[in-house]
């Protein structure tokens, strides 16, 4: 998986999810609760950097795989959604780097 650009790039689109998804349903309640008023500024700060990687690894693949740019811009309104970026993974990314493997 991690061989090739698009391994990778699936790698970061997984922690950056998972990222989201702890910040949203973790970090937010433990806020809220009062229990742990730090945790969004940890959770934040992590999904923030991730966020950023996923931005650029979105730009490098864009420009040296020649995708068309409904993809990219897909990719940038779905990770706002949480598990997004692992359900669009599963459908799109998944074949395609079967597709990469099978001709290696």
């Amino acid at each position: 998986m991690l061989r090739s650009m698009l391994g990778r790039f699936r790698l970061m689109l997984w922690l950056q999810g998972i990222s989201y998804v702890l910040l949203l349903f973790v970090a937010f309640p433990l806020r809220d609760a009062g229990v742990m008023p730090q945790a969004v500024t940890w959770f934040g700060n992590l999904y923030g950097f991730l966020f950023l990687m996923h931005l650029l690894f979105m730009v490098s693949l864009y420009t040296t795989q020649k995708w068309r740019l409904r993809r990219p811009i897909a990719l940038f309104f779905i990770s706002f959604i949480p598990l997004g970026n692992m359900i669009y993974d599963f459908f799109v990314f998944r074949k395609l780097s079967l597709n990469i493997e099978n001709k290696a």
